[in-house]
C-alpha cells in the first residue's frame, strides 16, 4: 500500500510539472534582450532591452558604440537610447511595428591633415530618431528573438565642433536574441 502512494504520488507530481513546464514554454513572452552581430563588421556594437507594457506597447533601452578609422582620423559614437514601440496587430515583441526614441549621444573626432598635424574634437548632445522594424519569436518556446528594422536618427550637437562626424544618418539592424 505504503508502495502504491508513493508510485502515485510521484506519477501525479510528474504529471504536473510537465503541465506547468509546457503552459509557461507557451506563455507569452515579455522581455527581449538582443544584440546585433553582423552590425560588428562594421565596428558598430549595438544591444538592447525591450520590455511589453501592454498588449501593442513596449518599452526599451538600447546602446550603441561606433568607431570608424581611417588614413585621416578616427571617429567614435556612443550613444544610449529610450525607445518606444507600437506593434498595431496587437502583438507585442512579434511582427510589425513603429516607434520613435530619444537619447543621449557623445562624438569625438580626431584628424590629421596632410601635413602631419592633428586636431580633436568632442560634442555631445540629445538625440531623436525614429524606427520600423518586424519581428519574430521562433522555436517551441518562442524564445529565440529575431529582428530586422530599419530607421533615422539626428544628433543635436552643434557640427563645428565635431569635424567631419555626421549629425543626422540612416540605422539599420538584424538583431539575434532571447525572450522570457
Amino acid at each position: 500500500m505504503r508502495l502504491t502512494s508513493v508510485v502515485i504520488l510521484t506519477a501525479l507530481t510528474g504529471l504536473a510539472a510537465t503541465s506547468l513546464g509546457a503552459q509557461a514554454a507557451t506563455a507569452p513572452k515579455r522581455t527581449v534582450i538582443s544584440f546585433q552581430p553582423l552590425n560588428a563588421i562594421f565596428s558598430v556594437y549595438s544591444a538592447e532591452i525591450e520590455h511589453a507594457v501592454g498588449t501593442s506597447a513596449t518599452l526599451g533601452v538600447g546602446g550603441s558604440y561606433w568607431s570608424s578609422n581611417d588614413d585621416f582620423g578616427d571617429t567614435k559614437y556612443s550613444s544610449g537610447d529610450l525607445k518606444l514601440k507600437f506593434y498595431p496587430e496587437g502583438h507585442a515583441l512579434q511582427g510589425f511595428s513603429f516607434g520613435g526614441q530619444v537619447g543621449y549621444t557623445s562624438i569625438s573626432d580626431n584628424t590629421t591633415d596632410s601635413f602631419g598635424g592633428s586636431s580633436k574634437s568632442t560634442a555631445h548632445g540629445a538625440t531623436i530618431g525614429v524606427a520600423l522594424d518586424y519581428n519574430w519569436l521562433l522555436g517551441a518556446s518562442k524564445a529565440t528573438y529575431v529582428g530586422l528594422g530599419v530607421g533615422a536618427k539626428k544628433i543635436f550637437a552643434n557640427s563645428d565642433d565635431i569635424g567631419d562626424a555626421t549629425l543626422a544618418y540612416p540605422t539599420a539592424r538584424i538583431s539575434i536574441g532571447y525572450a522570457f
